[in-house]
């Protein structure tokens, strides 16, 4: 996770890392240095900063800081640890509702872009509607392959993997109910599910290896592979990323690499505050 470092200035005139940035009051720049020197701390793992540790590395007199971090403890931004000082809750809560309003479709291209194996496929972000599956985004990737996925259009979640990657997530209540009434399934080719014991059976194997497999349930020659997205709230919807390719390309190193990437991809999705993964890099 990359931090944003505020210098102030000895006259109190804090400025930004950019040529342009609007002036901040003194006291929010010098809250907002503290801040991310308590951040730097925490993710490098080194021991809570004291008063005089963040007087000295930010260079602020050391009343200011007693006076700032005396305002940040009663506001729950930061805790007492020890001798020194940490982030506080109020940071998580801060941080969940920022992560409410982060537009999923967004973050999905963005990292999409990031990770090295699944950016040269095409790669999809579906949420799951009853027992459909929506696409809301596609990544084109590097590869010739033209296949019906529009923005918008909707799927059996039976015949695709991210769909059934995100089926095989729900409670059992729920999915009992869902195939309550269903008879036969949609087929879409002659590989996809006709009924629901197998989708069930299926199912039990997308929970043990944790992704979904189409094997020419959606379109002939075509494997795809999906992830779930962790859910942040009960409320929350269920989302699925899937990788798109040509069977005969699909070998078992360039498939486990795609998995790891899709993994990757759902756990940024679900906390887009998460450390960034490098492009190309395939064990983070």
């Amino acid at each position: 996770m990359k931090t944003q470092t505020y210098h102030v200035n000895s006259d109190d005139s804090p400025t930004g890392d950019g040529a342009g940035d609007a002036p901040l009051a003194p006291a929010v720049a010098r809250a907002a240095a503290i801040l991310d020197l308590l951040a730097t701390a925490a993710i490098s793992g080194t021991p809570p900063p004291t008063l005089s540790d963040v007087a000295r590395r930010t260079g602020l007199p050391k009343s200011s800081v007693a006076n700032i971090c005396a305002a940040l403890l009663q506001a729950g931004l930061i805790r007492r640890v020890g001798a020194g000082f940490g982030l506080g809750r109020r940071l998580a809560e801060l941080g969940g509702a920022y992560l409410s309003t982060v537009d999923q479709v967004q973050v999905f291209h963005e990292v999409t872009d990031q990770l090295g194996i699944v950016s040269a496929e095409i790669a999809h972000l579906a949420v799951l509607d009853g027992l459909d599956i929506t696409y809301i985004a596609r990544h084109e990737g590097r590869q010739s392959l033209r296949i019906a996925s529009e923005i918008g259009r909707r799927l059996p979640a039976s015949c695709t993997a991210l769909g059934k990657a995100a089926l095989a997530t729900l409670p059992p209540d729920d999915l009992h109910e869902r195939l309550r009434s269903v008879g036969t399934l949609p087929t879409l080719t002659p590989r996809s599910h006709r009924d629901v014991p197998s989708l069930l059976a299926d199912l039990e194997l997308v929970r043990q290896r944790g992704y979904g497999i189409d094997d020419e349930e959606t379109s002939e020659g075509i494997l795809c592979l999906g992830v779930a997205v962790p859910r942040g709230g009960p409320d929350e919807p269920r989302y699925a990323v899937s990788a798109t390719l040509l069977k005969a390309r699909a070998d078992e190193a360039l498939t486990s690499a795609l998995v790891a990437d899709l993994h990757r991809l759902a756990r940024l999705l679900a906390n887009p505050m998460a450390r960034e993964v490098p492009a190309g890099d395939a064990t983070a």
